[in-house]
């Protein structure tokens, strides 16, 4: 059995376009992790937030809640460079 990435969305509505991002990586204790969005019926996360169609979309948060953000990119390493987490090469 998997695990959920993210809490289910609370919407009377429809689904909401995304997910909020919120915090900064440089003055976060801790470590971010960087994970591919799983996809549930198309353009959906497992939380039930509408992302669209597109290239892969990847997810860094710390371990502490305090930072989150989102990412379009093909690989993690390329969403890593693209948050600023690691220096390109």
């Amino acid at each position: 059995m998997s695990y959920r990435q993210f809490n289910l969305v609370n919407c009377q509505y429809g689904a909401p376009m995304g997910r909020c991002t919120y915090g900064n990586p440089e003055v976060i204790e801790g470590k971010v992790h960087v994970f591919k969005v799983r996809f549930v019926d198309g353009d959906y996360d497992d939380g039930g937030a509408y992302w669209g169609a597109g290239m892969p979309l990847y997810c860094a948060r710390d371990d502490g809640n305090h930072y989150r953000d989102f990412i379009r990119a093909y690989s993690r390493k390329e969403a890593m460079q693209k948050l600023g987490l690691i220096k390109e090469k």
